[in-house]
């Protein structure tokens, strides 16, 4: 009689009933491996639909807004250039993805997609060019054909759909994105016939009323049929969408259509213009296209849930069998391996304290892995412990920091409610943090304006940070004390958290002291100015007095050398010579100084806009002799910008920049100067560069102040007072002079205008001399 032990019938009953489920399991595998594959390529297909009916949808735009502009008087604009582009981009993305998306089993309907595109492309291609060309000289047949041609394109999309289907069944609410489409087409294409008839301006015939008729019965069709399978899918989504529908098209667009076909049925035009009519039809037009995107999003959704359910049971089942294919190993080993775990855990528990702490074999020992679970989770009492302990003295740091912060901090939540003032806050605004927390900051510390009046919440950055989460910085605000006395502060706001739960921080200073030093120092500002204003009347004065006895001495000076001419020995001849030029001199060096001190005192022009080109070349003409006589060359590069100004202040300045470089540029060289200008960036100027010695660098400052001249000029006639002149006036209208080096040699004057004073335009006159 065979004998046969526990163990070995255990093992072998089991060895069985492992191999019994792993076949059961395989074989349930190979059912769900095939319906991953069926849902994946059910997942593909929605992708390919979604392409395919967005690229339908836009398509149907293009040949509504290209048919209008074909049968239009007028070329094509540039907004409906730009349209038309769009859409054209749009079209050739979705239909290229869809090409890319199919695969060996869908070459009929890639060969018909390419196709269209390529009949698509000729069509553009002439639509292009008559939408170039006046409307007399177009193909008066061509709209037609575009029209119908793209209409029998769209027409051919539900195909297209059927042609996805995997023995004849279309992908999950395919059915309702085709009637949304055929609702789209018969929708677009009465609202392009009547936006067709209306740019004619002419009532329509008896065959057009006929055709827009039947475009109506077809669009209800369509609306009746796309209503029936929305309900029946039962979609929460959909149902909103279709609700939309019946809002837009059947409520609000549907009467302006009834009006303009009542009004065709009387053969007349309608009250309404073709851009009203145009306008009125997007939001219905755009409601149905967002039937079709919803469409297809929720069939998108469908499919992929079906995929992850038939993934995860695919997964599942691929876990079981690897379970039982390991636990068919295990059986044979088991018995051993707990016999020797039982032998370890009787020695453990009753043998002596140095017994090995680990079993002879791991991994099957209840025992020892109740053992590990337990030292584990010692460890991670250790490191908990551990975290909390770094927490605690991370709080303590803020605190630290909060308590002692100079700045006032206070925290609210999603209703302006107070969470936390730090002590800075409470002692600016002399509220506690009993007093303030749980109420509403607004109301206690920025609920007035300086004037008493109420400051609306509205307007308080607070709030408004609160609605969009975004920081700000304001420079001046006012807050109010407990007391009821307002204090100015500089605050910044920043928001935490999101949606509902957002709150912010607001961090803010008192700026009472900053207030006193800006009011002191516009004070002075002021004071300053009265004083500049003092010193410019004197000068004026003294200039303008200074004249008149001046005359006196050099008129009796001169009379004096005419009349003792004859008597006179040399060298007195040449003392009296040099008086008089003294006295010249002088007359000269008053009349400029007045000159400078007009500046100051002359009454606020218009200001007007100047030419800078016109400018420039009146004064080249004007300088036209000094030019001819030292073989000067001036180029002007186009373009000069146009600023606001005084014409004749400008062209001081720019006459006494190009005299300087014809003056100074030296007797050995012919000057050569170059003018250039620019209005980019948010600045407007000009440069004068010339091939003169240049000014040294620790005097190009020196050269803009009263009688001074940059290095030795002796032999150069000058008083040193026209770059002074320049800059008073360049100063005045709010701009800088400068001297540089001229990269190419000499000295380059840059003049610099503020942007308020330039103007876009820019004229050049291409003066060279």
């Amino acid at each position: 009689m065979i004998r046969l032990s526990a163990k070995s019938v255990l093992a072998v009953l089991l060895a069985l009933l492992s191999l019994a489920v792993a076949g059961l399991v395989v074989t349930d595998l190979i059912r769900q491996g095939q319906r991953l594959g069926l849902a994946r390529e059910q997942l593909r297909a929605e992708r390919i639909l979604g392409h395919i009916v967005r690229g339908a949808r836009n398509l149907a735009f293009e040949r509504g807004r290209t048919n209008v502009v074909l049968q239009a008087d007028s070329l094509v604009s540039e907004e409906n250039r730009r349209f038309l582009d769009t859409r054209r981009a749009l079209v050739d993305a979705e239909y290229g993805q869809a090409i890319q998306l199919l695969d060996e089993e869908n070459t009929a309907l890639a060969r018909r997609l390419s196709r269209q595109q390529q009949m698509l492309g000729d069509l553009r291609q002439r639509a292009d060019f008559y939408m170039s060309i006046p409307l007399s000289q177009r193909d008066q047949l061509f709209a037609g054909q575009w029209f119908n041609s793209l209409t029998a394109m769209l027409e051919g999309v539900p195909e297209s759909v059927f042609l996805l289907g995997r023995d004849g069944e279309l992908p999950p609410l395919a059915r309702v994105s085709l009637h949304a489409f055929d609702l789209r087409n018969a929708l677009g294409v009465e609202s392009s016939r009547i936006a067709s008839i209306l740019a004619t301006g002419k009532p329509p015939s008896v065959e057009q009323v006929q055709e827009l008729a039947q475009l109506r019965g077809q669009g209800d069709a369509a609306w009746s049929s796309l209503r029936r399978e929305a309900a029946q899918s039962e979609n929460a989504a959909l149902a909103e969408v279709v609700s939309g529908v019946d809002r837009e098209v059947y409520r609000n667009f549907r009467p302006l259509q009834d009006a303009v076909l009542s009004a065709f049925a009387d053969k007349r035009l309608p009250n309404e213009t073709l851009p009203y009519y145009s306008s009125a039809s997007v939001p219905a037009l755009d409601m149905v296209a967002k039937v079709m995107d919803v469409a297809t999003q929720e069939g998108m959704l469908v499919a992929q849930s079906e995929e992850q359910a038939v993934l995860r049971e695919f997964t599942l089942h691929l876990i079981i069998l690897a379970a039982l294919v390991v636990a068919a190993a295990a059986i044979l080993t088991i018995s051993q391996k707990l016999s020797k775990s039982l032998e370890w855990l009787r020695g453990y528990m009753l043998g002596p304290p140095d017994a090995p702490a680990e079993p002879p074999v791991q991994g099957f020992d209840e025992v020892a892995d109740i053992g590990r679970a337990a030292a584990a989770m010692r460890a991670d009492m250790r490191e908990h412990r551990r975290v909390e302990a770094e927490l605690t003295e991370l709080s303590k740091l803020n605190r630290l920091i909060l308590d002692n912060a100079v700045d006032g901090m206070i925290a609210l939540d999603s209703r302006g409610l107070t969470l936390f003032a730090n002590p800075a806050a409470q002692h600016m605004t002399g509220w506690s943090m009993g007093d303030l927390e749980g109420r509403s900051h607004h109301a206690l510390i920025h609920h007035s304006r300086a004037d008493g009046s109420s400051n609306p919440s509205a307007d308080c950055p607070v709030h408004r940070t609160l609605a969009d989460g975004k920081s700000r910085h304001v420079a001046s605000d006012l807050f109010w004390r407990k007391d009821g006395t307002p204090f100015p502060v500089e605050l910044m706001v920043s928001s935490w958290g999101e949606g509902k739960d957002r709150g912010v921080v607001l961090v803010f200073r008192d700026i009472s002291d900053r207030k006193r030093i800006e009011e002191r120092n516009q004070a002075l500002l002021e004071e300053l100015r009265r004083s500049n204003a003092a010193l410019e009347t004197f000068a004026f004065a003294i200039s303008h007095d200074l004249q008149a006895p001046l005359r006196t001495v050099s008129g009796f000076v001169t009379l004096a050398h005419r009349a003792l001419a004859d008597q006179l020995d040399a060298t007195t001849a040449e003392y009296m010579a040099m008086a008089e030029q003294g006295a010249q001199r002088m007359g000269v060096m008053i009349a400029s100084l007045l000159d400078y001190a007009r500046l100051g005192r002359r009454g606020e022009k218009a200001a007007a806009p100047v030419v800078l080109g016109e400018v420039v070349a009146q004064v080249v003409a004007d300088l036209g002799a000094a030019v001819d006589e030292r073989h000067a060359r001036i180029e002007v590069v186009e373009p000069l910008p146009t600023v606001v100004g005084d014409s004749g202040q400008v062209y001081s300045v720019v006459q006494n920049l190009l005299a300087n470089a014809l003056k100074y540029a030296g007797p050995d060289r012919a000057p050569r100067i170059r003018v250039i200008g620019w209005n980019q960036g948010g600045q407007s100027g000009f440069a004068v560069e010339d091939n003169g010695p240049g000014i040294p660098a620790e005097s190009r400052e020196l050269v803009f102040g009263l009688f001074k001249r940059g290095g030795a000029h002796q032999d150069v006639p000058g008083l040193g007072m026209g770059l002074a002149i320049c800059r008073r006036i360049i100063e005045s209208m709010g701009g800088s002079i400068r001297a540089e080096d001229n990269p190419g040699g000499g000295t380059r004057m840059v003049v610099l205008f503020p942007h308020s004073l330039a103007l876009d335009s820019a004229v050049g006159t291409g003066v060279t001399t």
